[in-house]
């Protein structure tokens, strides 16, 4: 007897029903509605009938499945639902054969991105579809690709020619060698010492194509007015009056800035027919606007607060040529900051913000109206996803699949707002990643997760969400021969953080000489003495982070820990972090002394250290030793750090 179900009355999200439940629970993304049966349907013997359905409020990605032992039926809003109903039908297959079901679905959001930085290293074109075919088969909607930055200019712009003859190459691949160790010379295409590459407009608009038929709207990023090395090096003209330097950004006072950016906008709106164009505006050094005599005039005659507040000009005049075009302006959070200017109360109704930085910026962009795309450090894919001694050199700290996981855009999407919550996005920044096979070892499973958000929402557990990704692997590295990590052999977080410690100093009153950051505050005041210990990431809590900064010779770290009493011990044992991929060293000296009244204090430890490179992210234990027990009542710590704008990161003092 033929079942007859209507899928209109469907109400259960997922109906466990034996072995044909472990499929609900395999797909990624996890279907809104469904109904699994007991039989199976073969497309070789059965009848397969499409149909189009009016959208029931869901968006153009709606459809659904009705899949009986002889029957199959599909139903969809738009093209696009057809293409992802063909992608659950593709998950669900088990050899020739689908299990019964039905299904309705729908995305959570209208934004599914990844974001591939194409300029620190070049990837083919070969490279890019290949991920398009793995993201769409995931229902990745956005594939944002970080066209120019310092490290090369990646697409051909026909009016300004020396952009890939020059500003696409550079002397070194070692990303180390080339940012870091100050060479950052750029070389001529054709120099066999030259390392680089770029796209013709040719494979981009080949690209554009292939993923608009996989649902992918391919999104290019042009940044400005920072990140801008390669451009003002290749443009010398859009540097700051009587800057002979290098330049990291662009002169926002200078009309020629104005009509070069135009000018490369329009050839990029030719390529790429996304009614979203990413203009970057994150991380702008602005130290040549202050010394350049034309921005000094400029900021006077626009009233603003000094010449860093230019950069809120420039973005408000990119993002009204681009809203004369038809097009919508995407730009990093420091856009929000921008926006308080004097001259500029407002971005402009087509800036939409990626939020990166602090994740309540959500609320203050909505709050005046802009749209967001959740873009957070937690969805940063360059951070290493195992424990760092056993895993390839990376940027940044630990960033597992478990702790990917936990963050839930779903409190963001507040009521009452002008601005929405687009979306989310996961990041891969390339300094450290110079090959396609470690790209895909650091997208893959992680870009997965984020997919699910994007689609269903965080709707499960960790644990069937993994059980999800190991279900993946024969497609994703058998099948598409994906170099994708293998979460079956994680080694997993530092075993310091796995268990409280005891000692003298637990619970101890701790003076601040000099703050922690606002960024990583750890618990608070009593942090480095609550008796737990961070694992591999310095943003996981347990970790608190001081920056040397330029205005002063201080050190970062100076505190004093007050034991209460005048007790006796031996031993004085902190740990440093160093992750160099993230600006965090150990420091470069360690002071120890000790005091009986706080205020005479005896040295009992003083080490200089070299600094080092590291291909992992390291910790360092500073440790006291004394023949004889110390007595005293305060401790005092200080380390030091001889550049500006790194970090130093501990997490507990331990007293014995």
């Amino acid at each position: 007897m033929k079942r007859n179900m209507t899928l209109t009355v469907l109400t259960v999200a997922v109906l466990s029903m034996g072995t044909q439940a472990m499929k609900a629970q395999e797909l990624l993304p996890q279907p809104k509605k469904a109904i699994f049966g007991k039989g199976t349907f073969n497309p070789k013997r059965g009848v397969i009938t499409m149909e189009k359905i009016h959208d029931a409020g869901h968006g153009k990605e709606h459809y659904k499945l009705h899949i009986t032992p002889d029957t199959m039926r599909v139903l969809y809003a738009d093209s696009t639902g057809l293409f992802y109903a063909t992608q659950t039908i593709s998950q669900l297959r088990k050899g020739e054969l689908l299990p019964t079901c039905d299904i309705e679905d729908w995305p959570s959001y209208e934004w599914r991105g990844c974001m591939i930085d194409v300029s620190r290293h070049f990837f083919p074109l070969s490279f890019l579809k290949k991920q398009v075919n793995v993201l769409s088969h995931y229902k990745v909607n956005r594939l944002h690709l970080h066209l120019t930055d310092a490290g090369g200019w990646r697409l051909q712009i026909d009016r300004y020619p020396e952009l890939t003859k020059k500003a696409a190459w550079r002397t070194e691949s070692d990303w180390t060698k080339w940012w870091i160790d100050n060479d950052r010379r750029y070389m001529q295409e054709g120099d066999p010492e030259a390392y680089g590459g770029y796209y013709t407009k040719a494979e981009m608009r080949e690209l554009v194509a292939y993923a608009a038929q996989k649902g992918i709207t391919v999104v290019p990023e042009i940044e400005m007015p920072g990140h801008s090395e390669e451009l003002t090096a290749a443009i010398p003209e859009l540097k700051c009056e009587g800057n002979a330097e290098a330049q990291g950004d662009v002169c926002p006072s200078n009309e020629n800035t104005y009509a070069t950016l135009h000018n490369i906008l329009d050839e990029v709106m030719e390529v790429f027919p996304s009614k979203w164009i990413h203009i970057g505006g994150d991380e702008a050094g602005k130290g040549s606007w202050a010394k350049c005599p034309t921005c000094q005039r400029k900021a006077r005659l626009l009233g603003l607060r000094s010449t860093a507040d230019l950069q809120g000009y420039l973005i408000q005049r990119i993002a009204a040529y681009l809203r004369l075009e038809g097009r919508e302006a995407i730009g990093w959070d420091e856009v929000l900051d921008d926006s308080l200017s004097t001259y500029a109360p407002s971005l402009g109704d087509n800036v939409n913000v990626m939020v990166w930085r602090d994740i309540k910026a959500a609320r203050r962009a909505m709050s005046r109206g802009h749209n967001v795309i959740l873009s957070p450090g937690d969805y940063y894919l360059d951070r290493y996803q195992d424990a760092p001694p056993t895993e390839p050199f990376a940027g940044g700290s630990y960033q597992p699949l478990r702790n990917l996981w936990t963050f839930d855009p779903a409190p963001y999407r507040a009521d009452g707002l002008e601005g929405k919550v687009l979306g989310v996005q996961g990041n891969l920044w390339t300094e450290y990643i110079k090959t396609e096979d470690y790209a895909e070892y650091m997208l893959y499973p992680r870009e997965l997760a984020i997919a699910e958000v994007g689609w269903s929402g965080r709707s499960r557990s960790y644990e069937e969400l993994s059980q999800a990704v190991v279900a993946q692997y024969p497609w994703l590295t058998t099948a598409q021969h994906v170099n994708a990590f293998d979460i079956r052999r994680e080694k997993g977080d530092r075993k310091e953080k796995l268990k409280p410690v005891r000692h003298k100093a637990v619970g101890a009153k701790v003076t601040y000489h000099q703050p922690y950051s606002p960024s990583y505050v750890g618990q608070g005041d009593g942090t480095l003495t609550d008796g737990m210990c961070g694992g591999w990431s310095y943003g996981d809590g347990r970790w608190q982070g001081f920056m040397q900064r330029r205005d002063t010779t201080k050190a970062p770290f100076d505190i004093t820990i007050d034991l209460g009493e005048v007790r006796r011990f031996s031993t004085v044992s902190l740990d440093f972090m160093q992750s160099d991929g993230a600006w965090v060293f150990y420091p470069s000296r360690v002071n120890i002394s000790v005091s009986n009244d706080g205020e005479h204090f005896v040295p009992i430890y003083n080490k200089e250290y070299a600094r080092e490179r590291l291909k992992v992210v390291g910790t360092r234990t500073v440790t006291t030793t004394s023949k004889k027990k110390n007595q005293a009542r305060f401790i005092r710590i200080t380390a030091h750090e001889e550049h500006p704008g790194e970090w130093v990161f501990t997490d507990e003092v331990k007293v014995y």
